[in-house]
């Protein structure tokens, strides 16, 4: 067996980390190509051999790399059966480096040249990953909290959405030693500057440092949504008193509420009908604002079908005098036949003595 002298060979072209793989997109440098002794010299075999092993060795780690393996390379030429004839013209201008791999010199540079483009794009793809999995985990957050009030948000609400239902439900009251004038409650912690606290602190009071929403205790009142209506409620929150009584539980900020309320034709009567027929079919199984869309929809439709439809809606058009029979005309619908002939002979007889000496 023959041991290879690494010495005597250079050092790879690429880096031992350099990693296209999921970069499908090959720079093809077509002039360079078409004036090469490659082109003008190899069979239509080797050529094709060679073309493939330059894309075969893109995703090789490291990119633009090779195994010194003869039978590897017969199969990712794609003609393994003829290897040993092509084999000569498909690996012109590889290069056997001191990491027992061959390395085309051109296919490195265009793979040195996409490296950096590859890590941005692999660090941008790993941030948004972290991103989702803190939203993940929030929204989980935020879901289970609310849960605890009572309030059930649907599973595809919109994260800005949950928050603002969270900010709505789980905001904290001031501390009793410190003034209203003295704490910012936005976002649902307290910011306080009072007894016993550096200027600026964030208190909660479960004490928790974390960005989620406070877990409420069992005795504290302050996380219980709010129950009676508004002085002048809006008619949204109209709509969310009235599923609140029939225990369907949504806020004013549900979008299905929000369009419901800009929505005319969406009347209390409406919504009372939709919930009954729900209740109908869901039995005693939770209904949501989503599943109560549909059957508003339908309830709208049903109403829409059996009023009928005023196309025209003009005044209806003036009453078209009826003339009477007289004389010999001929017997009208609503003259019997005895009246006829009384007019008709009446009629005659006159005619008669206007006519005589």
């Amino acid at each position: 067996m023959t041991t290879l002298d690494t010495g005597a060979l250079p050092a790879p072209l690429t880096p031992a980390g350099c990693d296209l793989r999921g970069l499908p997109y090959m720079p093809l440098d077509v002039i360079r190509l078409l004036d090469s002794d490659m082109f003008a010299e190899a069979t239509g075999d080797e050529f094709k051999a060679a073309v493939a092993l330059w894309c075969k060795s893109w995703t090789q780690v490291p990119a633009a790399s090779l195994p010194n393996k003869d039978l590897v390379l017969a199969h990712l030429s794609g003609n393994a059966a003829k290897w040993k004839r092509i084999k000569a013209g498909a690996m012109r201008g590889w290069i056997l480096c001191s990491d027992d791999r061959w390395y085309h010199p051109v296919v490195a540079e265009k793979a040195l040249a996409a490296l950096p483009g590859r890590e941005e794009f692999n660090h941008k793809k790993s941030a948004d990953a972290e991103r989702k999995a803190r939203e993940r985990e929030d929204r989980k957050a935020l879901f289970e909290a609310l849960k605890r009030h009572g309030v059930t948000p649907d599973w595809n609400v919109s994260t800005k959405t949950l928050r603002g239902m969270a900010t709505q439900y789980l905001s904290q009251e001031p501390p009793a030693h410190v003034t209203d004038s003295q704490c910012d409650m936005s976002q649902g912690v307290t910011v306080c500057k009072g007894e016993g606290e550096k200027k600026g602190e964030l208190t909660n009071k479960n004490k928790s440092s974390s960005s989620h929403p406070p877990t409420p205790r069992d005795d504290d009142s302050s996380f219980a949504p709010p129950t009676g209506p508004a002085a002048n409620p809006t008619r949204a929150e109209q709509v969310t008193q009235l599923l609140l009584a029939q225990d369907i539980v949504t806020t004013s900020g549900n979008p299905f509420v929000v369009a419901w309320s800009q929505d005319p034709q969406v009347t209390d009567e409406v919504l009372n009908v939709a919930i009954a027929k729900a209740r109908k079919t869901k039995g005693a199984e939770e209904i949501v604002p989503k599943y109560l869309a549909k059957t508003i929809a339908t309830v709208l439709e049903e109403q829409n079908a059996s009023v009928p439809v005023n196309l025209a809606r003009r005044a209806p058009p003036p009453a078209i005098p009826i003339r009477k029979p007289q004389g010999t005309d001929p017997k009208g619908p609503d003259e019997s036949y005895d009246d006829w002939e009384t007019r008709v002979t009446a009629a005659e007889r006159a005619m008669r003595k206007g006519s005589g000496p």
